[in-house]
């Protein structure tokens, strides 16, 4: 009995792990963008970011408020989820349409493109491990300009 339990529980603590790591991360709460741990590139840098998300597999709802240096600020919504097919979205971009799609169990893409056809934007988003940060690797495209840059958010 004994030689039976000795390898029972390893294997049922792997067999959980594992099954735990395999769950998308939930990326609930309000999220702060910290300007100086992030890279800008030739983009403009902002004054300030908050993002406020309600994530519940595969449905996630955000809404975000864009301070410019110049204090001018824009706000932007979204409700979809990362399910790989196309939902509304308004805000800092224009009006256009968004699809997300995971990339695995702590990142998602998604890949915005305007109604009038003359913005696309990629962004990966990834959870750190510790769930304290979210990082955006962001691709603009525009005619004439492409612009890329990484976003660094901290949970509050």
């Amino acid at each position: 009995m004994r030689v039976f339990s000795a390898w029972l529980v390893p294997a049922f603590l792997s067999a959980a792990l594992g099954v735990c790591a395999g769950q998308p991360a939930n990326l609930t709460g309000t999220w702060h963008l910290n300007v100086a741990k992030s890279h800008w590139g030739s983009k403009p840098k902002p004054a300030s970011v908050v993002l406020q998300i309600q994530h519940q597999e595969p449905a996630l709802q955000y809404s975000g408020t864009v301070t410019e240096a110049n204090e001018d600020g824009r706000s932007f919504t979204f409700t979809g989820a990362i399910d790989g097919k196309s939902y509304p979205m308004t805000g800092a971009l224009g009006a256009g349409t968004a699809v997300l799609k995971r990339v695995d169990a702590a990142t998602y893409e998604t890949v915005f493109r305007s109604d009038d056809g003359t913005r696309k934007e990629t962004a990966r988003t990834s959870l750190s491990r510790n769930g304290r940060y979210l990082t955006r690797r962001i691709r603009l495209e525009t005619p004439g300009d492409t612009k890329t840059w990484t976003e660094v958010y901290e949970r509050r």
